[in-house]
């Protein structure tokens, strides 16, 4: 249910009952407060009446008399809302005058204070009253009492909660109103970042203007630039390697046509003059195993091209992501290179530490980085040659190495022969110019890196890749 609400009502289920709540108690609180003083104001009346009528009190000789004229007496009872009772009374509680007798406080006796309220009922009537002890000569103490009723205190009370609920709720109405128009206000920048960006096209990867945004908001609008910026850098890659992939398939597929016309000639030929001649044999054989070759290059560079740009994307699957042996990876990716190697009679050496940590890594990947790196090695390394491949344990991380004796690579060449499609001046000239590449993304993918050097034989290049055992994914 949460989940579905907009920001707007999410604050206002937030801050509303809140308001209202204490709103409420305000309420409550003030009501209270002002109850309380409205009763001193008539406990204070009820106070004046009992000191009245005990100034009619005459104590002489150890009794007590009350001279109460009549008009006096009406006018003591009279009140249009409640009803008034008096008492006058002895130490002994023997009643000297009243209306009705009246029960004592709970204080009784000489620690009783002065002056005492209290509450009690009559008849079931709650009243309210006042004891005044007043002393006459010796130790005659006489008790005045005077109470009430509480009807006008109750409907007093009722008019002030009447008064105070009426304009606090227009005051809660007031609370809601600015509430509502400062969560609007207060989401606004975050409706016009929504509305900037709704009217952008899919092309349009522009930074959104962070000027004049709260601060919160103009966390979040860095990020996204960010976060387009890498999308726009994405693309700008992508657009590239399309460019760069069409301009280098464009050459094989171009011979590749070339030889299958020239072939289609050859065999047309051969048809006209009959059984054909030898030469046209042997021609149109030729042209197939061109073919073929170039079928092959083609086949290879669609695959590295497809491998870069996975690896470049940074697309490896999270789920073909495990702990994996290093030594058997190197014996499967050696093996499966030996007839290549064998076939320009070149000797493949392998070096493996024993106590290599596990790689957590993506193994087809992994495999690809390591057989790039041994093809190229034999591509150029002479016929009668020697490659070294080795992996070494190096602190926390693996080392891998594989080492030629080849022509090398100029040292002023080797930062620029790791990008796309640019080989070394002693490159083979069938080269496609992506294997060092590759490796280099595989090798950034995994939270390594690559290096080249020059080989320890006296000719040659040695290419070295970095790879930690920890997961790169869980170091950030």
């Amino acid at each position: 249910m949460l989940e579905r609400l907009s920001l707007r009502q999410r604050l206002l289920l937030w801050l509303l009952p809140s308001t209202a709540a204490l709103t409420l108690a305000w309420i409550v609180g003030t009501y209270a407060i002002a109850q309380h003083f409205v009763g001193r104001v008539y406990d204070w009346a009820l106070e004046d009446t009992a000191r009245t009528l005990a100034g009619q009190v005459r104590v002489e000789r150890g009794s007590a008399t009350v001279n109460l004229p009549a008009p006096a007496l009406r006018m003591l009872e009279f009140d249009e809302f409640d009803q008034i009772y008096f008492s006058v009374t002895d130490p002994q509680g023997r009643q000297l005058a009243g209306n009705r007798a009246l029960p004592p406080p709970p204080e009784r006796g000489a620690a009783a204070p002065r002056v005492r309220f209290y509450l009690d009922d009559a008849d079931g009537a709650p009243l309210r009253l006042v004891q005044y002890r007043m002393r006459g000569d010796g130790s005659l103490a006489v008790y005045v009492r005077v109470a009430e009723t509480l009807h006008k205190r109750k409907n007093l009370a009722r008019e002030m909660m009447v008064y105070m609920l009426g304009s606090q709720l227009l005051f809660l109405a007031g609370i809601v109103f600015l509430v509502w128009y400062g969560v609007g206000r207060g989401i606004a920048p975050l409706n016009r970042v929504r509305d900037a960006i709704a009217r952008r096209t899919h092309e349009d990867l522009s930074p959104l203007d962070e000027r004049g945004l709260p601060s919160e908001v103009q966390q979040q609008v860095h990020v996204i630039n960010e976060l387009m910026a890498r999308l726009a850098g994405t693309l700008s890659m992508q657009r590239d390697f399309i460019a760069d992939a069409t301009h280098q398939l464009r050459t094989p597929i171009a011979v590749l046509r070339t030889q299958a016309e020239l072939a289609q000639r050859a065999h047309h030929g051969a048809l006209r003059d009959g059984a054909g001649s030898g030469h046209d044999g042997e021609t149109l054989r030729a042209l197939l195993a061109q073919m073929d070759a170039a079928t092959l290059r083609l086949s290879r560079l669609a695959s590295q091209l497809l491998s870069l740009s996975r690896a470049e994307l940074g697309r490896a699957d999270a789920a073909r992501f495990a702990d994996l042996a290093v030594a058997e990876l190197v014996e499967d990716t050696v093996a499966a290179l030996v007839p290549a190697a064998l076939a320009r009679r070149i000797e493949l050496q392998v070096g493996i530490d024993p106590d290599l940590p596990p790689l957590h890594a993506d193994r087809q990947l992994l495999h690809e980085l390591l057989a790039n790196l041994i093809d190229n090695a034999i591509r150029y390394t002479p016929p009668g040659g020697r490659i070294e491949v080795e992996a070494r344990r190096d602190g926390a991380a693996v080392r891998f190495a594989v080492t030629d004796d080849g022509p090398g690579i100029a040292e002023s060449e080797r930062e620029r022969v790791v990008e796309r499609f640019v080989r070394g001046s002693k490159a083979d000239s069938q080269g496609s110019g992506l294997g060092l590449a590759i490796a280099r993304e595989i090798a950034a993918l995994h939270g390594g890196a690559l290096t080249l050097s020059a080989s320890p034989h006296p000719s040659g290049l040695r290419v070295s890749i970095l790879l930690p055992a920890q997961d790169p994914r869980a170091r950030g």
